[in-house]
Order: C-alpha cells, then sequence, then structure tokens
C-alpha cells in the first residue's frame, strides 16, 4: 500500500476532498458544493454542518474511486477560507451561521474600532488594516446584533477549525495563519491582542489556543472513523488557512516567489521573513504555515465569483458546460482590449486592496447602444484582472521585486483569463500543474510535515513539478496600460457616490 494524505479544503461554494500520495501527487478528488446565504446586500453567511456534510459525502466517494485503490490514509490535513466568524458552544454547536470572509455588514462596529483604537495602532500590532471582512468586527457585531448567540458562544473559530473538531472531538483550537487573519493577533508577540480585545470589551474566553500549522491535533475519533469509512486514530494535523496553504502548494519558499489564486476571490501573496508594513495599510500580513514568516497580501474581494455573476446574468439561456464556457470565451477574443470603451468596477461586495471600502460596489462605465453581452462580459473580465494588477504595482511600492508569478485556482482553468491577468500585468508567468488543488496541496504538505513523510515545508515543495511557462504579449500590455489608467481613476472620481448610497440606506433593504 502507498501511503496517502486526505485533505479537506472547506471553499466558498463546495468542499473538496482530495487524496495525495506521500510525493505529493494528487491520486484524486470529489467536490461537494453548499450554498452561501445572501439575506442582505453585503452579507454572507454558511451552515456550518454543511461543511461536514459535505466532507462526509465527498470522503465516501473518493474512498470508494478506484484512484483509491492501494492508498492508505496516513494522515489527514485541513485548510478553508479564512478571515469568518464561526461562533460555537462548550459542544460544538454553531450558535449562528458563520459570517464568511466576503461578509461586510459590520461597518458600524469596524469604526467603533478604528475609532477606539486608531487605524495605524491597529495595522501597527496585527498588520491588516481594520476592516468589516475581517472577523473582529464580525465578532462585535455578534456581540451587538445577536447577543444571544453571542452568550452562548464558547469559542470563535473558522472554517477548518470546525471541520477539525468534527473529525477529532477536540475544540477551542485554531492555527497561526487564521488567528493572523481574524485581525485579533498582535504579530510580534504571536498572541491574541489582549489590549484590543479587552478594550473592546469581548470575552477572553471566547479565543482558541494557537499551534503551527505543521503540527498534530489528537487523532481520527472512532465516530468519525465509522462516518467516514476509515480507521480511528489516524493523525489529524492543525492545517491552515487557504492563504497560506496556497503559498506552499504554489511552490513558494522564499523572498521574490509572487502567485495569485483566483477563485471565488482572488488573492496576490508573496512571502517575507518578518511582516511588511505598508504605509498606506493597503495590503495585509498573515503567518506562513511555519507560524513564523509572513504572507504579505492583496485581496479582491470578488473574482470568479463577479464573472459567474456576470455569466448568469447575460448568458442564462445558455447551458452550463466547459464547452459553453469555452465558447463564449472564444468570443470574447472579437472584442477589442478596452471593451469597446466599456470598464467595470468588480466591487459587488466592497473591496479590500487596495480601497478597504465595504460601501464600493459594482460599476459599468462608458456603456453605449453599441455594446453587447460580450462586450460587458469581458469588460468583467479586465475589471477584474485590473485589480488583480493593482495589487501586483504595490510590491514596487514595497521594494519587493517579483522573480516568479505563479497562477492557480479555478479561474486559471480558463486560457483565456489567464493569457489576460498575464499580458495586463506584462511579466512572465507561468501556471501550476494542477491550479484547482495546490490550496489543497499546501494543506497536504503541513499534513505530511507533522508527521515525518517530509522534514520540512521547503522538502515538500521541492516535489513539484510540470509548471506550463506563459509570456506577455507585450504589444498588447501597452495596449492595456492606456485602460489600466482610466481603471484607477474610476474609484477616486466615483467613491463619494458610494458614500451617498450608503448615506442612503441601500444596503438595509432585504432581498424581496
Amino acid at each position: 500500500m502507498k501511503s496517502g494524505i486526505l485533505v479537506y479544503d472547506i471553499g466558498t461554494t463546495s468542499v473538496k476532498s482530495a487524496l495525495f500520495t506521500g510525493t505529493g501527487a494528487l491520486a484524486g478528488s470529489v467536490s461537494k458544493p453548499y450554498k452561501t446565504e445572501y439575506p442582505q446586500p453585503g452579507w454572507a453567511e454558511q451552515d456550518p454542518d454543511l461543511f461536514w456534510e459535505a466532507a462526509v459525502l465527498g470522503t465516501r466517494e473518493l474512498l470508494a474511486s478506484p484512484e483509491a485503490a492501494g492508498i492508505s490514509v496516513e494522515v489527514i490535513g485541513l485548510t478553508g477560507h479564512m478571515n469568518g466568524c464561526l461562533p460555537v458552544d462548550a459542544r460544538g454547536q454553531p450558535t449562528h451561521r458563520e459570517l464568511i470572509h466576503s461578509d461586510s455588514r459590520s461597518t458600524v462596529q469596524c469604526d467603533r474600532v478604528r475609532s477606539l483604537l486608531g487605524e495605524d495602532a491597529v495595522y501597527r500590532k496585527t498588520g491588516n488594516p481594520a476592516d468589516e471582512h475581517l472577523s473582529l468586527s464580525k465578532f462585535l457585531w455578534l456581540k451587538d446584533e445577536q447577543r444571544d448567540a453571542y452568550n452562548k458562544t464558547a469559542w470563535v473559530i473558522n472554517s477548518k477549525d470546525y471541520v477539525r473538531f468534527k473529525l477529532t472531538g477536540i475544540l477551542g483550537t485554531t492555527d497561526f495563519s487564521d488567528a493572523s487573519l481574524t485581525g485579533m493577533l498582535d504579530l510580534a508577540g504571536r498572541t491574541w491582542a489582549w489590549d484590543m480585545i479587552d478594550a473592546l470589551g469581548l470575552r477572553r474566553e471566547c479565543f482558541p489556543t494557537i499551534r503551527s500549522s505543521i503540527e498534530r491535533e489528537g487523532g481520527l475519533s472512532g465516530e468519525a472513523a465509522e462516518i467516514l469509512g476509515l480507521p480511528a486514530g489516524i493523525p489529524v494535523s492543525y492545517g491552515g488557512g487557504d492563504g497560506s496553504c496556497a503559498t506552499r502548494g504554489a511552490g513558494v519558499t522564499g523572498p521574490g516567489e509572487a502567485y495569485v489564486s483566483v477563485g471565488s476571490s482572488a488573492w496576490t501573496s508573496m512571502l517575507a521573513p518578518e511582516p511588511r508594513f505598508d504605509p498606506l495599510r493597503r495590503m495585509q500580513n498573515f503567518f506562513d504555515l511555519d507560524g513564523h514568516s509572513c504572507n504579505v497580501c492583496g485581496t479582491t474581494q470578488t473574482a470568479g465569483i463577479a464573472v459567474d455573476w456576470a455569466l448568469g446574468l447575460l448568458f442564462a439561456d445558455i447551458s452550463d458546460t466547459p464547452e459553453q464556457y469555452r465558447a463564449i470565451e472564444k468570443s470574447l477574443e472579437d472584442i477589442p482590449i478596452g471593451s469597446e470603451g466599456v470598464m467595470f468596477l468588480p466591487y459587488l461586495m466592497g473591496e479590500r486592496t487596495p480601497h478597504w471600502d465595504a460601501a464600493a460596489r459594482g460599476v459599468f462605465v462608458g456603456l453605449s447602444l453599441a455594446g453587447n453581452r460580450q462586450t460587458l462580459l469581458r469588460a468583467v473580465y479586465e475589471g477584474v484582472s485590473f485589480a488583480i494588477g493593482e495589487i501586483v504595482d504595490i510590491y514596487a511600492d514595497l521594494s519587493m521585486p517579483i522573480k516568479t508569478f505563479t497562477l492557480l485556482g479555478g479561474g486559471i482553468r480558463s486560457p483565456f483569463w489567464r493569457t489576460l491577468i498575464c499580458d495586463i500585468a506584462g511579466i512572465p508567468m507561468r501556471v501550476h500543474p494542477f491550479p484547482t488543488h495546490a490550496i489543497s496541496l499546501g494543506a497536504a504538505m503541513a499534513a505530511g510535515v507533522s508527521v515525518g513523510l517530509w522534514k520540512d515545508l521547503e522538502e515538500a515543495v521541492a516535489q513539484i513539478n510540470g509548471f506550463e511557462q506563459i509570456e506577455p504579449d507585450l504589444k498588447k500590455t501597452g495596449q492595456y496600460k492606456r485602460f489600466f489608467s482610466i481603471y484607477k481613476g474610476i474609484y477616486r472620481n466615483i467613491k463619494p457616490i458610494f458614500n451617498e448610497l450608503k448615506s442612503a440606506g441601500t444596503d438595509s433593504i432585504p432581498k424581496t
């Protein structure tokens, strides 16, 4: 029997159960989808029990597949979406649905954090700007608006921590990567920012114990083993947030190596030996899987989900198949660069880097009777790609030169989109050999190191090979620069309108 690593990746749209061999090769995977609820504009919630149900169904199907034959699961790894707020009681029962990363309802609470603690002080301590998308203000919202749920809460954790509890029965723990992207961790002290927590009146006992992602937390419980069809006692690693797992899964080992992961959202990251503080507070810092190095990261709040939204509106009459997607994207090649003068801001749920503005919203500019649905869709693709380009430019401001740039995530399966990103950035890039599984691979690396399959993360990363190199069309890069400049000016000019819409109360109107 070959040694195997079973990984659960709790994503925005599904749980991916993946099986890797002891050499880091992908043997097979199964995805089980679930819904995100959007009760009001800016709200995004998920039922944590659906994470576990999807993991169980995926595991059973995966283990019964031909790909799993001859592989013995030696360790279980975990990863999941970050900066959420998943409150559970002392028995592990959720007291409220998780407010996931894209939820931005906590504007009032975020304003209180800024006013009471100071924006610069928060950034210097946590490496992250005070923002509605981070866990801190979401937990404050729970305290203010759902007091009964808050009083019943024993721990506030993240998605992969909940699934790990279901696997082991151990509750009240997290890892450094997830903890550092809550907006509540003192990066220098590598502990919770107790002074901030006390000043905001939050209960200290709700904050979990923190461990490195490459450590083990017990073994698979008998109850979970029976449900999954696995032997009891299999070691379970602490695992890491999807951002940190993506970094190692992308093949990053140190400074100069960048990547972008294009999924429902998109984030661009580089690894540094310590936090890199941006004077303009545009970038985030969160710990690597080793619990010491730092990811210096910028996030585009709506990426693949913006494209899916546009496809649903503009091409609802076309069947949802890979062949149809390719045909649609092929038709976009007939639309000239700049989408015939139509531009799109992809701020459908606010924006993080570089604006950190929960009031921002999606905008089409330059519409005319000459446009068609292909024009609008290409503008969406270009708008998200420009948003990624804005983040790439910040690294130059921080004196962080890029030597290699890796593309990964579900959006990178599109040849059209990855070429677009490369041309806009104007730098050579490489496509991950299995772009939709790079995050799971990072979690597998952490799990493998936890049981000695690899001596460290660097040895694990060395197993990756088969990258596809792509080069930018520099003529197109030059053409995009003009539109990129216009794109960056749109937000500056219409920001007051976003604030007026917010004041008008549009986000308080429930969906009908």
